[in-house]
């Protein structure tokens, strides 16, 4: 495969999806092109060109100085577009869940697209989460309880 030229800061599959980052990066005044491709061979036995399937669209910063700020740019709109994702996601959900409070230990139930969020219990008033079976905390680092109690201490 060639090696891209140091000013392509996205790889677009669409021609549609190449163009709309095209403008977001020039409504941030960052401006960006299209990388045009190369022409078409043209076939000796018709004499037409065939015009070969285009599956990328690599999208070039025309300020050299602008490459960082473009790379930023998509990511932090990456970024948004997966919270996007997870909160139209979370939102469709149907149905009821069941949580248990950990101050109170009573169970309650709550619509389906309140799991991954924090409510108040019916119960005790107390703060309880909702979980989302989406999410991982496996690798979240809570503390223990002695913690919690040697924070205290020292307040």
């Amino acid at each position: 495969m060639a090696e891209r030229d140091p000013r392509t800061v996205f790889v677009a599959d669409s021609a549609r999806l190449a163009d709309a980052v095209v403008q977001l990066l020039a409504a941030n005044g960052i401006p960006a092109e299209i990388e045009q491709l190369p022409p078409a061979p043209i076939s000796a036995l018709t004499g037409m060109s065939e015009a070969p399937e285009v599956e990328e669209y690599p999208i070039l910063v025309t300020e050299p100085k602008k490459v960082d700020e473009a790379r930023d740019l998509l990511a932090m709109a990456e970024k948004m577009a997966a919270v996007r994702a997870s909160v139209e996601k979370r939102a469709a959900r149907t149905g009821d869940v069941t949580a248990t409070c950990e101050d109170c230990g009573k169970p309650s139930t709550w619509p389906a697209k309140a799991m991954g969020t924090t409510e108040v219990c019916p119960h005790c008033s107390g703060y309880m989460d909702i979980p989302d079976p989406d999410e991982d905390w496996s690798d979240v680092d809570f503390g223990t309880e002695a913690d919690d109690e040697e924070e205290g201490a020292k307040e």
